[in-house]
């Protein structure tokens, strides 16, 4: 699989310390996925990641490449959370 970034995505991540391997297993091995609420293009992938859940958002565009549009910890789940 192939991930791409978008400007925005780049900078935060770098912003968060947020590894593209990182992304990458949440992305191939999501503990939720998620359809997002306004744009039925996105799509939510999220993963625990040490004690914390990191949410993907991005979309697919053709075979095997997902483009991230942001990705960060999710302060709204909680550890007990799945």
């Amino acid at each position: 699989m192939r991930i791409k970034l978008t400007k925005h995505a780049s900078s935060k991540i770098a912003e968060r310390n947020i590894s593209l391997d990182t992304i990458r297993a949440v992305v191939t091995d999501p503990d939720q996925e998620e359809m997002d609420r306004f744009d039925d293009s996105l799509v939510h992938f999220i993963g625990r990641v040490e004690n914390r859940f990191l949410r993907v958002i991005g979309r697919w565009e053709g075979e095997g490449e997902f483009v991230v549009v942001s990705a960060f910890f999710d302060r709204r789940l909680k550890k007990g959370d799945k």
